[in-house]
Order: C-alpha cells, then structure tokens, then sequence
C-alpha cells in the first residue's frame, strides 16, 4: 500500500513537471534548497539520517511536507535498532527521495498556481 501510494505520489509530480515549459527552472534543475543537501556517497547511516531529517524540515518549513515521509523515517529507524542496516539505509534513502520530489512540487505549486487560476 505504501509502495503504491509512493508511486501515485510519484506520477503527481511527473505530471505536473511534464506540464512545464523545459526552460521552466522547476523542470531543468532542483530547488536550491535540493541542490545543496546531495546525498553522501559514502552508506553511513547517521549522516544519511540526518540529510533525510533536514530535507523533511525544510519540506514543513515550505507547508507541503508529505506524511508518507514520516512513514520512511520511522521504519528506517527501527530497521536500524533492529541491525539491518541495508534495509536502513534503502529506507532513508527513500526518505530523501520522497523529501526532494516533495521540494519540486512545492516550487512548482507556488510557481504555478497563478495559471489555474481563471481569468
């Protein structure tokens, strides 16, 4: 159920990027916000967790945090106390991903909302 809700979310946000210019900066580059939390190269756990922690922030600070992040988080945590940290590290890395695509939407909602508006 999760998986699919991901997607779906997944497919939102497709979509609505497909629906952009290609020279819209939403489509072409990440916000900035995006661009400077890259995700380490190294698997360590504690600092994956961290960025994962830090991008979910600034997706509430920007109002359009997505609940299912939360879900990621928690079970990344738990696979960690449990000491399957491949299963860990899979879902914090999902978590960011779910943190970034969250970012994109946001700018592009507050980019776009003026056209949805009938004239």
């Amino acid at each position: 159920m999760k998986r699919l809700l991901m997607i779906s979310l997944a497919v939102l946000v497709i979509t609505a990027c497909d629906k952009l210019e290609a020279t819209d900066p939403v489509v072409t580059e990440a916000p900035e916000e995006v661009a400077t939390a890259e995700v380490a190269e190294t698997k360590d756990f504690a600092s994956l967790i961290q960025q994962a922690e830090d991008l979910y922030a600034q997706t509430k600070a920007a109002n359009h945090a997505w609940s299912v992040n939360l879900d990621s988080l928690k079970d990344a945590r738990q696979a960690a106390e449990e000491g399957d940290m491949d299963k860990a590290v899979a879902n914090t890395e999902e978590a960011i991903e779910l943190s970034r695509l969250a970012l994109i939407q946001a700018q592009a909602e507050k980019d776009l909302w003026q056209e949805r508006v009938p004239k």
